[in-house]
C-alpha cells in the first residue's frame, strides 16, 4: 500500500469539498487511514481579544462552524465506510496543516484549490500554494472542477514529466512506486523547448530528451509497470495539459523544488503553472522523496 496515512483540510468551501469526496475515494481504494482537519480562524478585526466586545462570540461562531463542518465530513466518510479521525486546530492555515501532517504521520495531504492563475493566486495567498511549497509529503491538489473519484473506481493512468533534473526524477520515482503498488499505467513526457519562431515540422529531438526519455523507460522497465514514453515540444504546461487530457490520465505527478512567493512566480515554476491551470488532480512531489 503507497499511503497509510492521508490528511485532508476542510473550509467549508466548494473546492475543500471536492477534496474530502476525493480522499475519501482514494482512501476507500488504498485502505489508507484519513485524518479531516479544519483550521478555524479569527476574522482580522477580532484577532485582539475584547476588540468591542465580542471577540469570544465571534470565536465561539468560528469554532462552532469549523465542528459542523467536521460533524458533516464524519457522516460522510462513515457512510463510506473509511476509519477517519477528526481534528480542529487554531492557527495559521498553511503552518497548522503541515504541523498536523508531520503531527500524524501522514504520507500524503489532499487540499482544493480554486482555479486561479498569475497575480491573482499570489495576491491571495493560495493555501494549496503554500503548503505545496513546504509540505515534506506529497501533495494532492483538487479542484472543484476535477473528475470525480467514484468509489467503484480507481486511478488507472497517471502521466509523469521528467525533465532530467532532481525534482522531477523524484517524480517519476514516486510515480512508479504508485504505479507498483495499485497496479496503474504510468505515461512519461519529455517536452522539448522551442523557439517561438520555429515551425513544428522544423522540430528534432535533441540527444538531451531522448537521454532523459531513456533513463526515465530503463526504471520503468525495471519497476515492471506498464508504460508510454513521448518527446513533445513546445510549452510545458500547455504540453503537459493537453497530453493528460488526450491520454485520459487520472491525476498528474510533478517533481518540485518547493519555491515560495515571489522566487516561484517569477521562476516560472512549471508545477505551479500546471496545478493552477489543470482541472484534474495534480500530485505534487519533492526531491528529497525520491527512493
Amino acid at each position: 500500500m503507497m499511503y497509510k496515512r492521508v490528511l485532508v483540510a476542510l473550509d467549508g468551501s466548494p473546492w475543500s469539498d471536492a477534496a474530502l469526496d476525493y480522499a475519501i475515494a482514494l482512501t476507500t481504494h488504498t485502505g489508507a487511514q484519513l485524518r479531516i482537519l479544519t483550521v478555524p480562524t479569527a476574522p482580522v478585526a477580532y484577532a485582539v481579544p475584547d476588540v468591542m466586545g465580542t471577540s469570544d462570540l465571534v470565536m465561539e461562531t468560528v469554532e462552532r462552524q469549523g465542528q459542523e463542518i467536521l460533524t458533516l465530513a464524519s457522516a460522510q466518510a462513515e457512510s463510506a465506510g473509511v476509519a477517519y479521525e477528526i481534528v480542529c486546530k487554531w492557527g495559521n492555515v498553511p503552518e497548522t496543516i503541515l504541523q498536523t501532517a508531520a503531527e500524524e504521520e501522514c504520507d500524503l495531504i489532499v487540499l482544493g484549490s480554486r482555479l486561479l492563475t498569475g497575480w491573482k493566486r499570489l495576491v491571495l495567498g493560495s493555501v494549496s500554494n503554500a503548503v505545496t511549497a513546504k509540505a515534506q509529503q506529497p501533495v494532492l491538489v483538487v479542484k472543484q472542477s476535477s473528475p470525480p473519484l467514484s468509489h467503484h473506481c480507481r486511478w488507472r493512468r497517471v502521466l509523469v514529466p521528467t525533465g532530467g533534473s532532481p525534482w522531477s526524477d523524484a517524480a517519476v520515482d514516486h510515480a512508479l512506486a504508485l504505479a507498483q503498488a495499485q497496479h496503474l499505467g504510468v505515461y512519461i513526457l519529455y517536452v522539448e523547448p522551442r523557439a517561438q519562431r520555429a515551425a513544428p515540422e522544423s522540430f528534432t529531438a535533441t540527444s538531451e530528451g531522448k537521454n532523459v526519455l531513456a533513463l526515465a523507460e530503463a526504471r520503468a522497465v525495471a519497476a515492471g509497470v506498464p508504460y508510454e514514453t513521448r518527446l513533445a515540444h513546445g510549452n510545458a504546461a500547455e504540453a503537459i495539459l493537453a497530453d493528460a487530457a488526450e491520454h485520459a490520465c487520472d491525476v498528474i505527478i510533478l517533481g518540485s523544488r518547493g519555491l515560495s512567493g515571489w522566487k516561484r512566480v517569477m521562476l516560472g515554476s512549471v508545477s505551479n503553472a500546471v496545478a493552477a491551470k489543470a482541472t484534474l488532480p495534480v500530485l505534487i512531489v519533492k526531491r528529497f522523496l525520491a527512493g
